[in-house]
């Protein structure tokens, strides 16, 4: 299909000639119909923060306070965003159509408005001011887009008085400002210039008049939203449910007239020259005009059909919109009937959030813009819990997203690819998170409150925690104390490490040829071999090691790879020891090891002469010293502990440059609260507890200079070679080192490689590093694949997720540690601008398998919550719809066209069979364990050829690479 973007303001520019006059009974009408609609407005406002600026008048006025000076920021910042151009221009022309010709002239054969008349009042406002003032250009469009801007300041109004109203000042100040500064939300109004504040304000408004028990008002401001925007109506049949639950039957027939009264005064000033089924037919015309699966929308219809195809086009017999529509019937289902069985407050929000955000996913011809509504309802329910907190982060996040790409498409003046990469991975990840949603409405159904809860348990406990001992809240050394070792132990271990050590030295030397980067760090362990200097922005100790493979082996490739061989294997064996210390279960033990074993990136760098598997290996051993050390309170042995910690840190800052500096602090951060805390238990013992402050500063003061000398020590002493091959003389030698290392990062600030890829494309492994490639003009072909388990990595970013949840509501020493580990390697490369890889993130990848391990463990163990298990179990759909389809399709066992309905239906299979193993809790978690356990050790038997060089057909090599589009998004 061939698009073209149709400027549709040149069809509706006020040319006065061509359009009919007012007669000034239009406008005497309209302009009373306005101050009608303001009124209803204004009171519905009004009644839903009375009674909070009344009983915290202090804390309004300062929220108002706040919001003005945000209005008016953003009412500025439309002077510096031009939006669309077709969308502000048309705009524009109907405001100044509006204030030179009246209502009369709106609607009228040959202009184009597509609009229904309800949000045509503020416009009309604006195109009056505008007019007036001869505004023109940026002025122009501010006027224009203010209403939308007003709109937001009363959103935020509303927003703060409900969230005060049931969470207290805390949550309402937080809720207020997550709408008010949401991303997602201000690029709508203030970037793109767009009007979905409006109708969102009238929605939320209406649900909450309902909720008040006002229903002349509710349905009257739900008529009104029908009428600024058609999609309004998704919410109707949960206010008709809750009416008719909640609602006194004797107030039916008068909010029925609110319904027609508000319809009758919206419509009337546009009704002259018209017949009375104007307006249903402007519906119905302005639904047909996009008749495509999804109108941008990064949603469901877009991974069925792709982007914006004709909805017409069929799959399996059924046609696109067939399908959308028909899903409807089971969302609209499943929402309205938990809502009937207990209509409580948290269920209305509930289920105007589910059926706006389930709108938004399945049905057929869905804009970008839609999910804005979803957005908005999803912040009161953020305070339910982690799990509903998490969606609303995550719709949020996607909604920028679909925003963001699609005005910078549209404003290039192109379309979308039906198949767009990043419009796939973010319509996976928005199906993730209404499944989530869906899940958590579901288990909330049973609730019994009346109302919102007055403060979530969880929500309240994260505060409280700034007011309380962190002692009472961290796992005692207990938890961390030696275990008994079985022989089940010593078979795990020796299986698992026997795994890593065959698929670590198994044709060890092939290729027999330099790969990647051992063109620069083989090269360097012979110079320090030959005598010869050398400038390289890396610490020794991993050079170094290579160079002692090549000393004693001779110089060739598997002597070069051999040390990292032995590090990576090493590795597997620190993971388990340190699975058993931290979650003190066998079966996650196994798990993290099991990861680290098999994953193909931590296979890859242990099979070749580079420097990152050296680093990563003394930081697990840190790691391990570390909790070896929270467990034991026997002094000698702790100060012993230090002493090895402070050595292993050494090792570990003197392989590589930057990350080990994140190592150092992490552990070196840990190990004093630990000790610190250890010594403040021991103040509760003493009789006069402020004696003995000094003598727990001493311990923690002594500790940090012992990690700190000893770590600086062995630093210091991989330079030593330098010295001693009469490189360097003295102090001014390292001096000069690092001013040259400052000059080498500044030189490459600007390199660029075909490989490279920002930080935050890795989570979703776009871009994969090639380490070796042989493509010959015929035959087979092999490569060595920088790349993870696509399971197993995509799987990381719940698993940290689902940790994070857990360290806000049971903390303890473990989560934090994952969480603060996870983040702090991450965000280390947010301001470092030089190119970057993928195998960047290997520590925060190695610090999600432990969670992801622990996880799992505690799913096979009917240990973890309901929304864990089938968290995890999302993220199997990425592998389901993305991959098995473009397998299927690669070896021609479907179409093209076909391949993502392969994949949809593997996905729904999975669903549905978890969901009727659900009501046996522990049956539903063993078979998500068993099923992404199953699929892990499938991709890696499938992808281990391409991690290990084996040749390959072209066909599975094809197959192999899931993502093949341009840029960022490949495979290789």
């Amino acid at each position: 299909m061939n698009f073209v973007i149709i400027d549709w303001s040149a069809y509706c520019t006020p040319v006065m000639g061509y359009l009919p006059q007012s007669s000034g009974g239009d406008i005497a009408v309209g302009i009373l119909s306005g101050a009608v609609l303001a009124t209803l407005l204004c009171y519905g406002l009004f009644q839903a923060v009375i009674a909070v600026a009344k009983t915290h008048a202090s804390e309004f006025k300062k929220a108002l306070g706040l919001l003005t000076v945000l209005l008016i920021t953003k009412t500025i910042a439309l002077r510096f965003f031009p939006g669309f151009h077709i969308d502000v221009g048309t705009y524009e022309a109907w405001a100044l159509q509006l204030a030179v010709g009246g209502p009369a002239s709106m609607y009228q054969s040959g202009y184009f408005l597509d609009y229904p008349p309800g949000y045509l009042y503020a416009l009309w406002a604006a195109g009056a001011v505008a007019h007036v003032l001869g505004a023109s250009g940026d002025v122009l469009r501010m006027i224009i887009g203010t209403p939308a801007v007003l709109a937001d300041f009363a959103l935020s109004v509303l927003i703060f008085a409900l969230i005060l109203r049931f969470f207290g000042k805390t949550a309402a100040w937080l809720g207020m400002l997550l709408f008010a500064l949401n991303p997602a939300l201000l690029f709508d109004t203030v970037v793109w210039v767009q009007t979905d504040s409006a109708f969102t304000l009238v929605m939320l408004l209406s649900a909450v008049m309902l909720m008040d028990e006002e229903l002349e008002a509710g349905w009257g401001l739900a008529a009104l939203a029908v009428l600024i925007k058609p999609q309004a109506i998704s919410l109707v049949p949960v206010l008709v449910v809750w009416t008719l639950m909640r609602g006194n039957w004797k107030g039916w027939p008068r909010a029925l007239l609110a319904v027609i009264a508000v319809t009758a005064v919206t419509v009337a000033p546009f009704q002259i020259g018209h017949g009375w089924g104007w307006l249903p037919s402007l519906y119905l015309s302005t639904a047909a005009y996009y008749n495509e699966t999804s109108v941008n929308a990064f949603n469901f219809m877009a991974l069925l059909g792709g982007i914006r195809a004709a909805d017409s086009g069929t799959i399996f017999g059924c046609s696109y919109f067939a399908i959308g529509m028909s899903l409807l019937i089971p969302l609209y289902g499943f929402a309205l009937w938990l809502l009937a069985r207990n209509p409580v407050s948290r269920n209305l929000f509930f289920a105007a959030f589910i059926v706006l955000f389930g709108f938004f996913m399945f049905a057929p011809r869905m804009h970008e813009r839609y999910a804005y509504p979803a957005v908005v309802f999803a912040i009161p329910l953020a305070f339910q819990g982690p799990a509903m907190l998490a969606v609303f982060s995550i719709v949020s996040f996607t909604c920028l997203s679909n925003l963001a790409e699609t005005l910078h498409i549209l404003n290039a003046g192109s379309f979308l690819a039906s198949r767009d990469t990043f419009g796939m991975i973010i319509s996976l990840v928005n199906l993730v998170a209404f499944f989530m949603a869906a899940g958590c409405y579901y288990a909330s159904r049973g609730c019994a409150e009346s109302t919102l809860p007055a403060a979530p348990k969880w929500f309240a406990a994260v505060f409280a925690r700034r007011r309380s001992a962190p002692a009472q809240h961290v796992q005692s050394e207990g938890d961390f104390a030696p275990f008994d070792w079985l022989k089940a132990d010593t078979i795990a271990l020796i299986a698992v490490v026997g795994a890593a050590a065959v698929l670590r030295f198994w044709r060890l030397g092939y290729p027999a040829e330099i790969v990647f980067d051992e063109v620069h760090f083989v090269g360097q362990a012979r110079h320090y071999i030959h005598g010869e200097a050398f400038l390289d922005p890396h610490p020794p100790i991993a050079k170094l090691l290579i160079a002692a493979g090549i000393l004693v082996f001779g110089d060739h490739p598997a002597s070069w790879r051999l040390g990292n061989a032995v590090l990576g294997t090493v590795m597997v064996a620190v993971t388990y020891l340190l699975g058993r210390r931290m979650f003190r279960s066998r079966l996650a033990a196994t798990l993290a090891a099991g990861l680290i074993a098999l994953d193909g990136f931590f296979i890859v760098d242990s099979r070749i002469g580079c420097i990152d598997i050296v680093y990563l290996t003394f930081a697990a051993i840190a790691y391990l010293m570390l909790f070896n050390f929270a467990g034991t309170r026997d002094f000698i042995r702790r100060r012993r502990l230090i002493l090895v910690i402070g050595m292993v840190l050494g090792l570990c800052l003197g392989s590589k440059l930057y990350v080990p500096g994140i190592t150092f602090l992490l552990v070196g951060a840990f190990l004093l609260f630990t000790l610190w805390r250890t010594a403040a238990s021991v103040d509760a013992l003493a009789e006069d507890p402020s004696s003995t402050r000094a003598v727990r500063f001493q311990w923690t003061a002594g500790a940090a200079l012992i990690v700190g000398s000893v770590s600086g020590i062995f630093y210091l002493a991989s330079f030593l070679p330098h010295y001693a091959l009469r490189w360097w003389g003295g102090i001014a030698d390292l001096v000069q080192y690092y001013k040259d290392v400052m000059w080498y990062e500044n030189s490459v600030a600007s390199a660029t490689h075909p490989y490279a890829s920002p930080w935050w494309s890795w989570p979703l492994m776009l871009r994969p590093v090639a380490y070796w490639q042989n493509f010959p003009a015929h035959g087979k072909v092999a490569l060595i694949w920088g790349g993870g388990n696509p399971l197993t990595w995509w799987a990381v970013v719940p698993a940290m997720m689902i940790t994070g949840v857990r360290a806000m509501e049971r903390p303890n020493l473990v989560r934090i540690f994952m969480v603060a580990a996870f983040f702090a390697y991450y965000l280390i490369w947010v301001p470092i601008g030089r190119i970057l890889f993928l195998y960047h993130y290997l520590p925060s990848v190695y610090i999600g398998y432990l969670a992801l391990a622990a996880i799992l463990a505690d799913m096979w163990h009917g240990k973890a919550e309901t929304w864990e298990s089938f968290a995890l179990l999302l993220s199997m759909m990425p592998v389901m719809i993305l991959g098995v389809g473009h397998i299927a399709s690669e070896y021609r066992l479907v179409s093209d066209q076909a391949q993502m309905a392969v994949g949809l239906t593997l996905a729904a299979m999975l669903l549905v069979s978890y969901m009727a193993l659900i009501i046996n809790h522990s049956r539903a978690d063993r078979f998500a364990f068993a099923a992404f356990l199953s699929v892990a050790i499938a991709l890696f038997i499938y992808y281990l050829p391409v991690w290990l060089g084996l040749p390959i057909s072209r066909t599975g090599y094809y197959a192999r690479m899931w993502l093949q589009g341009p840029g960022l998004q490949n495979w290789i």
